[in-house]
């Protein structure tokens, strides 16, 4: 495997200042190539999905009639196929689908992500977003994107900032690649996978959004939004405020409901059994209201371009005219899109709500639009009245008031509404943060740990859920039971070590030899081969495991009052972590390092 950490540490002809330069044209490069890949990747995803959706729509209306009854039935094969997939190649580790996964890393490196997230979701996820699942490919793109520069890091043997820096630039490039939107990627990855980065390293993330957007562009992507022809009027201020409040007030309960359905599915666990509720509620849903299926962004450029006429119909018709039904048919619409997408997701599909949140936005500016229109209300056109909904409401569930602002700016042309864009994200922002215990994908962690862990924290100052096997100290020589009296002495004479672990065959922790234990032994030569290892050892103190949070390790060690704890990984011994650690880890706060 090619290790470049050698070359980062040779770099030392010239002065300075030239090697600084040296070593970020080489990050640069690899920015370059991980928001390639990245954007390659979204790109596939992209196209399988399209080509998935264009098949099974022939095969239905080749159905005749009964294709009516078969359509909504797509979703449901589209959640199989990712549970079949999971449970046929990710038996040992579950298959994870939550862009938490990625955060994480970002966050605290510890093992990186597995391999198989750089190439697993453009298949689950292609397949099962075009067989109309209600969730959006953004997700699993960004997803694949930090897997792919995580791994580029890991495989290259970079330093761990270097590796953290790929994982942002990948996931960056395939929002980009996703949306043809590199500054809405690059602001995406800052404000959620990497919150308090300087702008420093905003360089090396524009690039790799910027490749990823062009990768994507020659791939044939591309998102048909009509660009904002109107200027916003102050005198309509208010109704703006207005929209950024209620956004607010709605990406507080999607992220609720997400947490209340994550509950529900830690109850039931059985995956088979999630799959047929899920898919029995959704074909329920999709059979009513076939516009709630799929990403919805089509259905978005629809009501932009053509208005509500052409939307297809299910057993409940969508009002033709305008009037109080239409309202009350797009209400049910913004109340069951979030519904339907977290079922999809928590049933088993591949997904993700970034798309769902637009789609339900939109919905929110139809809504705010329609209610402006009975009540002779002018002056705030549909296209503003969704741009509006949209930039919110994504901006309320991610609690990334900047993505939100330029991902609308970047698709509709939208900066002639800046000002008032402005104002709604940041209003819809406040409003979901003082009522939500963190955004969707922090929610949803505090949801899946236990009540004795601490809250998962948005800061990125906040050090205590780091997990105490990135800490720990591996490079420790250990002993067997056996081993003499002699071998212990030509460790000690080499290692400045003070604790030796005794393992057993299988590699389990079984004592301790502390170096104080071996003094009124030394100068009598004759015990050197009688002694052994199991005649000084101590008993094995209790280990933790590697994935123990700071916080429950530091609790550990004021109620033991130890100066040491073992670390184990799947039973197996990895290191010991000291009351040194957790100083260098507070200390790491006070040095950081750049990232670039």
């Amino acid at each position: 495997m090619l290790n470049l950490t050698k070359i980062f540490a040779g770099m030392s002809w010239g002065t300075p200042w030239k090697r600084a330069r040296q070593k970020r044209m080489l990050v640069l490069t690899l920015c370059v190539l991980a928001g390639s890949l990245s954007g390659l990747a979204s790109s596939g995803m992209h196209l399988l999905a399209e080509w998935v959706r264009e098949h099974s729509h022939g095969l239905v209306e080749q159905w005749g009639g009964a294709g009516f009854w078969v359509a909504p039935a797509l979703p449901s094969l589209g959640i199989f196929f990712c549970v079949l997939l999971g449970s046929l190649f990710w038996r040992r580790h579950p298959m994870e689908t939550n862009l938490w996964v990625a955060i994480r890393e970002a966050r605290h490196p510890d093992r990186g992500m597995r391999e198989y997230h750089a190439y697993s979701h453009i298949l689950t996820s292609g397949v099962s977003v075009g067989l109309g699942i209600s969730a959006g490919m953004e997700a699993p793109s960004a997803l694949t994107g930090a897997a792919i520069g995580d791994n580029l890091g890991r495989k290259l043997g970079l330093p761990r900032e270097t590796r953290i820096l790929l994982l942002c630039a990948g996931a960056a490039a395939a929002i980009a690649g996703v949306f043809s939107a590199p500054l809405a990627g690059t602001l995406f990855a800052c404000e959620v996978l990497l919150p308090g980065s300087s702008g420093v390293t905003l360089i090396p993330l524009l690039i790799a959004a910027a490749s990823g957007a062009i990768v994507s562009q020659l791939c044939g992507v591309q998102v048909g939004f009509p660009e904002i022809a109107y200027s916003w009027k102050l005198e309509n201020l208010w109704l703006y405020l207005l929209t950024g409040l209620f956004c607010g007030l709605l990406s507080v309960a999607i992220i609720r409901l997400n947490c209340l359905m994550l509950r529900l599915r830690q109850k039931i666990r059985h995956p088979w059994l999630l799959m047929s509720l899920g898919g029995a509620a959704l074909y329920l849903i999709f059979l009513f209201l076939p516009i709630l299926g799929g990403s919805g962004l089509d259905t978005v450029l629809e009501l932009m371009h053509r208005g509500h006429g052409g939307l297809p119909a299910g057993l409940m018709p969508m009002p033709q005219g305008t009037g109080w039904g239409l309202l009350a048919a797009f209400a049910l619409c913004v109340f069951l899109k979030p519904v339907a997408s977290i079922l999809s997701i928590q049933s088993g599909g591949d997904g993700g709500m970034f798309a769902p949140s637009l789609v339900t936005g939109a919905y929110v500016g139809f809504l705010f639009a329609q209610l402006l229109q009975l009540l002779n209300i002018t002056g705030f056109p549909l296209v503003n009245c969704m741009a509006a909904g949209m930039a919110g409401t994504l901006a309320g569930v991610m609690h990334a008031p900047l993505t939100g602002l330029f991902l609308i700016a970047e698709l509709l042309g939208g900066y002639q509404l800046f000002v008032p864009l402005m104002v709604v994200v940041a209003l819809s922002t406040f409003v979901s943060r003082c009522l939500s215990r963190g955004n969707i994908y922090f929610a949803s962690a505090a949801v899946m740990r236990t009540s004795r862990e601490v809250l998962v924290s948005e800061s990125m100052d906040d050090q205590q859920d780091t997990a105490v096997g990135e800490l720990a100290d591996r490079g420790l020589y250990s002993l067997a039971p056996q081993d003499t009296f002699r071998t212990l002495l030509k460790i000690l004479m080499h290692s400045p070590q003070e604790i030796f672990p005794v393992l057993d065959e299988e590699g389990c922790l079984v004592g301790v030899i502390r170096e104080r234990n071996l003094r009124p032994y030394l100068l009598d030569t004759k015990l050197y081969d009688i002694l052994v290892a199991d005649d000084f050892m101590g008993s094995a103190p209790v280990c933790l495991p590697a994935e123990t949070t700071l916080a429950e390790a530091t609790r550990v060690f004021d109620v033991k009052g130890a100066d040491f704890i073992p670390i184990s990984q799947n039973g197996r011994f990895l290191g010991i972590l000291t009351r040194g650690h957790l100083l260098e880890s507070h200390r790491s706060l006070l040095t950081h390092q750049e990232l670039f």
